[in-house]
């Protein structure tokens, strides 16, 4: 099973990317075989349903330099990827912090990609900026690509 997470806030501006992608992604006739998911936020709850799925993808805004540039990580284990350190759950949950959790608590621990927009405007409205806007098309054509992909590891 595939599991697609957008996450963000739909009324910040470019924050809303990931859920607007996976909406798109969750009308797809083509991708009923996918389950998404629509978040304002990664919550420690997520782990349980994380550690029941194959491959789980997680779509979000991000700050850089090019606006509307789309990156996609995948993301390792913990004791690999040096960035990752221990920590309590706070206000803000990360992909990596719910991947190790579902690993800990419920001894699966899913293959996860990241994939983010570099936004340009965060500020209160629900318009996106004109590189976020022209990026929607290959943002989706990169995860329905990923999503086929990944079919081989289900």
């Amino acid at each position: 099973m595939i599991l697609v997470i957008g996450y963000g806030n739909p009324l910040c501006g470019d924050d809303g990317i990931g859920t607007y992608a996976v909406e798109r992604l969750d009308d797809d006739e083509t991708l009923s075989h996918v389950d998404c998911l629509v978040v304002r936020q990664l919550t420690p709850e997520l782990a349980e349903t994380i550690s029941r799925v194959h491959v789980v993808i997680f779509v979000d805004a991000a700050y850089g330099e090019t606006p509307g540039q789309i990156a996609c990580r995948e993301l390792m284990p913990a004791d690999e990827q040096p960035e990752a350190g221990p920590g309590a759950f706070t206000h803000h949950v990360n992909p990596t912090a719910l991947l190790e959790s579902a690993l800990f608590l419920y001894g699966q621990r899913p293959t996860a990609f990241l994939y983010t927009v570099t936004g340009e405007n965060f500020a209160l409205g629900d318009a996106f900026s004109p590189a976020v806007e022209a990026a929607i098309p290959s943002l989706l054509e990169h995860l329905k690509a990923r999503i086929s992909q990944c079919m081989n590891l289900v």
